[in-house]
């Protein structure tokens, strides 16, 4: 009677055990977990981003190149040569050779036609003591050229003037037309050229230059309060005045 019972209690056992690994049959329910209240925390996307490591950009550097500009060489710019000898021009004129020079090439940028530079020289360089001059023919470099038709004294040369003074200017003087009356009552009419760079200038010729009224600053040379403007355009800056130390004053 006790085996019976006994075996009894172990089928019955075996029949429990399967039944709970059978399929479709759930186990008993157990204690769910539920975490604390103050456990649970609410992860935003700016917390993402603020705890996310730092990423290398790819990103390339940008490095600027700078290309110089150079300014183009304003034409029929040539150095004149150093040559400072004193020659005489037109009975007793005295010039020296790199003013001969510049006058020549004036002469080539002028081209054909009537006006011959050599021929019209009405004052030139070293003569000291011509108040009229204000003292700017006292050294090198200076020289006053007629205005008139060589063929017709009456005719003033005022269509060809442009080009004259421009020819004067790119051969590297400062030039410029000196109309009736501008120096004193009645004063002949006439072109005046100062030879930039010269090393034997006056000092009233330098200031012609680069002085307050000078031709570096776009005015006509002539000193007087308040200075005049240039009206044949400003200064022609060729390449090797610069390298003289000269530059545009204008401004």
């Amino acid at each position: 009677m006790i085996v019976r019972n006994r075996f009894f209690a172990v089928a019955a056992a075996v029949v429990l055990l399967l039944a709970c690994r059978a399929p479709g049959v759930m186990a008993p329910a157990g204690p769910v977990y539920s975490p604390e209240p103050d456990l649970i925390h609410t992860v935003t996307p700016s917390a993402v981003i603020a705890t996310l490591p730092a990423v290398p950009s790819a990103t390339s550097t940008l490095t600027l190149t700078l290309i110089p500009t150079f300014t183009p060489t304003p034409y029929g710019c040539e150095r004149p040569p150093d040559d400072m000898t004193r020659v005489k021009v037109k009975e007793d004129m005295i010039l020296n050779q790199r003013t001969v020079w510049m006058l020549m090439h004036a002469q080539q940028l002028y081209g054909e036609g009537s006006y011959d530079y050599m021929k019209v020289i009405t004052q030139g360089s070293y003569s000291p003591g011509v108040s009229a001059s204000f003292g700017t023919h006292d050294g090198g470099g200076a020289v006053d050229l007629s205005a008139r038709d060589p063929a017709d004294w009456n005719h003033i040369l005022y269509e060809e003037m442009d080009m004259i003074i421009l020819s004067l200017r790119r051969a590297g003087f400062a030039a410029w037309l000196r109309e009736q009356g501008d120096l004193y009552a009645n004063s002949p009419i006439h072109i005046h050229a100062i030879a930039v760079g010269d090393p034997e200038l006056s000092e009233a010729a330098r200031e012609q230059l680069t002085g307050p009224a000078g031709y570096f600053r776009g005015f006509n040379g002539l000193p007087v309060d308040p200075p005049i403007p240039d009206n044949f355009g400003g200064p022609i800056i060729c390449p090797w005045m610069i390298e003289m130390g000269y530059s545009d004053l204008q401004g």
